[in-house]
């Protein structure tokens, strides 16, 4: 059942995607930024809901059913949030917080129901504030729509001073099976993308080469940081581990997923012609996704404490490097770097981070293994 409500939340990383194909602008990647911000809130919301009650009746999981076609309908309303269908997003995303308070409610136990009665009514004001957006325009609708964020916040808060009681096991393998769709979503759009202009040589190689990126960027994560996650957090009293989750999980896994977004938006428009020179937007949104991404990802190692995590923020400001001047070369040059080339060097930034990694990772195992 969770990972079916995975597949649907996947949907709105591609909906992301295609906003900043559509329109690669910095607009369009704040846009995105912001939507992805309220929806993932949401979504997070229900892996702590089923850490917490498992959906082992008809009605729990005729609920969560409706709580996937709420956010299938949000997210097919993503792309005109900001032009028209922002009312539509509001009221399904007030579909889903209703859903969820609910489902708490009845069955997260004491201690979740105390914590939901205080959280669940900033989390309906949130839905109310995206709904008004939609009928604002300028100033007014971006403000509307961003305030709920600072409601979040407070709602951590709340959550921090009466902490939950959280699975370390469910809770890690839940938000693990959630990046490894979301990879998947990256190479599935790509793909789609590649296969419009039909079988050719360069088609063939950027497929290759986006398997590769992907790949790189999923060593990072499951570099065996997820069983070292589990016991990090597990080891925690109540108050710490639901801090850890809020921070290692909730901020670093948005960042993470929105380097996601960057990197699939970027291969979608570098592989356009994979032998031309990439544009300037193919190669900031490619370069910035991957800095973005090794960034939550350092963050979410540093937080857990699961090892060195120094380098994946090296990685992150040599990948921004080799964007910004494959950006300052189209202008400047009759060459450029070709699309496949952009990929090939970012895809040496993240294998050198790991392999520098590596040494540093093998002592401190070791230093655990010693008696």
């Amino acid at each position: 059942m969770e990972l079916l409500f995975d597949l649907v939340f996947v949907f709105t990383i591609g909906q992301l995607t295609a906003v900043i194909v559509t329109d690669p602008g910095v607009e369009s990647v704040l846009r995105s930024a912001a939507i992805l911000a309220v929806v993932w809130w949401m979504y997070d919301a229900f892996a702590w809901l089923t850490n917490q009650a498992v959906p082992d009746t008809a009605a729990v999981r005729l609920l969560l059913i409706a709580a996937m076609a709420a956010f299938l309908v949000l997210s097919l309303a993503i792309p005109d949030v900001f032009t028209g269908s922002g009312i539509l997003f509001g009221v399904a995303y007030l579909a889903v917080v209703v859903i969820h308070a609910g489902l708490f409610i009845a069955r997260g136990g004491r201690e979740s129901v105390r914590v939901m009665l205080h959280v669940g009514p900033l989390n309906v004001i949130a839905a109310l504030l995206i709904i008004a957006s939609g009928f604002a325009t300028g100033w007014l609708e971006w403000a509307l729509f961003l305030a709920p964020l600072v409601l979040f916040l407070v709602s951590g808060l709340v959550a921090r001073a009466d902490p939950f009681a959280i699975s370390a096991s469910h809770f890690v393998e839940r938000h693990g099976l959630l990046m490894i769709i979301a990879f998947g979503e990256s190479i599935v759009s790509v793909g789609a993308g590649l296969t419009a202009s039909g079988i050719s040589a360069q088609v063939v190689l950027g497929a290759i080469a986006t398997v590769a990126m992907v790949a790189a960027l999923w060593w990072c994560y499951f570099s065996g940081d997820d069983s070292r996650a589990e016991h990090a957090l597990g080891s925690l009293p109540r108050r710490g581990g639901t801090t850890l989750a809020l921070t290692a999980y909730y901020l670093a896994h948005f960042v993470m997923l929105f380097g996601l977004v960057g990197v699939a938006a970027g291969l979608h428009l570098a592989l356009e012609d994979a032998f031309a020179p990439a544009s300037p937007a193919a190669s900031l949104l490619l370069a910035g996704g991957v800095a973005v991404y090794l960034v939550g990802d350092a963050e979410y190692r540093r937080e857990l404490r699961l090892g060195p995590w120094g380098f994946r923020f090296a990685g992150a400001a040599a990948s921004l490097c080799v964007g910004l001047l494959a950006a300052w070369m189209v202008p400047r040059s009759a060459g450029g770097l070709p699309g496949l080339a952009l990929i090939g060097a970012l895809l040496a930034v993240v294998v050198l981070v790991l392999v520098a990694e590596r040494p540093r990772r093998t002592e401190r195992q070791g230093q655990r293994r010693r008696p």
